[in-house]
């Protein structure tokens, strides 16, 4: 598991590691140029030339120190300073003054064609303001240029706290940060700008670290499944209940029965419309078949519900999800129509026995009654005003998908591929979600896990089958690649049977 920082939090980590704890700001800057620097030189061959571009504040002090250690390893390294010195901090200066004292000046002008890589620290993640003037015309330079580009601490023009581009934003090959990772390096579009990004250890301690973050993501993970017993029975691993599939969407309720049975669910039941049976029940006999008439008996039967893969929106949905709110006490799980449903008929959610929502961006906009652009805008805040608003947890999904959940820290997944963008591939992910929750997982921990795994599960699929050919069935067939072992959680303690 890794913290996930927003720039606030940083520069709070920052204050107390060098006013309180007492590490000197330079001995950081020191070692965050190293690592920069360390980078820099698996990119560089015998006679290559670097041209270092520093803005004014501590950012491109860490960028002038970085030329400095390059210099000092005998590579051909050239500097600029973009900006009013005069208005600089004092760290730059600094860094500044000790080149000069070196004998090495800053370059009047450049010409790119000139170099072969390029280390830029211009803004950092402190930026807060549209890129313009002078900013902007040596971005779209560095663009333009193609040249492979490390950029230290995030890309300058892309925001530290929602992975946005602030008019426009420096596109690296590599980004090598500190302390922890950066919302704006895990979300899109900033992701596809960071290129690689590499976390350097520079002397912030783990526990200042854990102190402030508000988020985090969970990276090359494994044995994330809930503890099996030896003398157990079917029964132990929980009684799922879903409610999926109109007359014309029997697949939703295939792709997440069968899931949630790969996730090792003991029984699942899933109530369809009557022509979907035969269907079911060729495709996967193990599961129990019955008719929405029997949705009663069928609440008192379970351990969880989930609610929603292609039912339809209509007022028989309606009132089926209005009887499950009033009598269900299970854990339930709201996904797409679903989702839809509470939208159309604006209801209240106020269900006292867990509940995660699922939606993608434009059912999420739907819920928070916003413009898609707004939510786009920031999808943190956007998947903590669902969890808030709807007294659950949320699971925006996207290319990078968050878990929001009123007093926890943030989730935000990198597991995944675009080849994931197919029909189905949501319905996989809610039935891998309630089967992780059946089992009597806390319903943060079973969303948190179940996204991770399933961007794992697709990342397998992947490798067999290529971006273009995978389908949702080949996520489901991958998932015992990302299941096999066990594991007390490293979230919030084991799961509960």
């Amino acid at each position: 598991m890794k913290y996930v920082l927003k720039n606030q939090e940083m520069q709070d980590t920052d204050h107390e590691t060098i006013h309180e704890i007492k590490i000197p700001g330079l001995v950081l800057m020191e070692r965050a140029s190293e690592a920069v620097a360390n980078r820099a030189e698996t990119y560089l061959g015998a006679g290559q030339k670097t041209l270092v571009i520093a803005g004014t504040g501590n950012n491109g002090g860490d960028a002038l120190a970085a030329a400095r250690i390059l210099l000092e390893r005998d590579y051909h390294v050239d500097y600029k300073i973009i900006g009013n010195i005069e208005k600089a901090s004092e760290d730059l200066k600094l860094q500044h003054q000790i080149l000069e004292n070196l004998g090495y000046a800053p370059v009047e002008s450049w010409n790119l064609k000139d170099y072969d890589l390029i280390i830029e620290g211009i803004f950092g993640v402190g930026l807060s303001r549209e890129v313009g003037g002078i900013y902007r015309d040596v971005i779209e330079e560095i663009n333009e240029a193609e040249l492979p580009v490390i950029a230290i601490d995030i890309p300058s023009g892309i925001s530290g706290d929602s992975g946005k581009v602030m008019g426009c934003a420096v596109k690296a090959v590599e980004t090598v940060t500190f302390g922890g990772y950066k919302r704006g390096h895990l979300l899109y579009p900033g992701r596809q700008y960071c290129g690689k990004v590499t976390l350097a250890d520079i002397g912030f301690h783990r526990q200042t670290i854990k102190k402030y973050a508000s988020g985090f993501t969970l990276e090359k993970e494994r044995n994330l499944m809930p503890k099996r017993e030896a003398y157990s029975n079917k029964g132990t691993y929980g009684k799922i209940l879903m409610i999926t599939g109109n007359e014309s969407m029997s697949g939703a309720a295939v792709f997440a029965g069968e899931a949630a049975l790969r996730m090792g669910a003991g029984l699942v039941k899933i109530l369809s419309d009557e022509s979907n049976r035969g269907i079911l029940q060729n495709r996967l006999p193990e599961i129990l078949f019955g008719r929405r008439q029997d949705l009663k008996e069928a609440l008192s039967w379970c351990d969880c519900i989930l609610f929603g893969p292609g039912t339809g929106v209509s007022e028989e949905t309606k009132k089926m999800l209005e009887f499950i709110l009033e009598n269900g006490k299970a854990p339930l799980i709201l996904d797409a129509d679903g989702l839809n449903t509470v939208s159309r008929y604006e209801m209240q959610l106020h269900y006292p026995y867990g509940l995660i929502l699922t939606p993608h961006l434009m059912e999420g906009a739907r819920l928070l009654k916003k413009d898609i652009k707004e939510v786009k805008e920031d999808i943190c805040k956007a998947a903590q005003a669902i969890a808030e608003k709807f007294h659950g947890t949320a699971v925006l999904k996207d290319a990078a998908t968050v878990v929001a959940q009123k007093q926890k820290k943030l989730y935000i997944n990198q597991s995944g591929n675009h080849g994931m963008a197919v029909g189905g591939s949501g319905d996989v992910l809610a039935g891998m979600i309630t089967g992780l929750a059946g089992t009597g997982c806390d319903l943060f921990e079973a969303a948190v896990k179940g996204v991770y795994l399933h961007g794992l599960a697709g990342d397998a699929a992947m490798k067999e089958k290529g971006p273009y050919s995978m389908i949702a069935s080949d996520i489901l067939q991958h998932i015992k690649d990302v299941t096999g072992g066990e594991h007390e959680s490293i979230l919030s303690g084991p799961c509960s049977h």
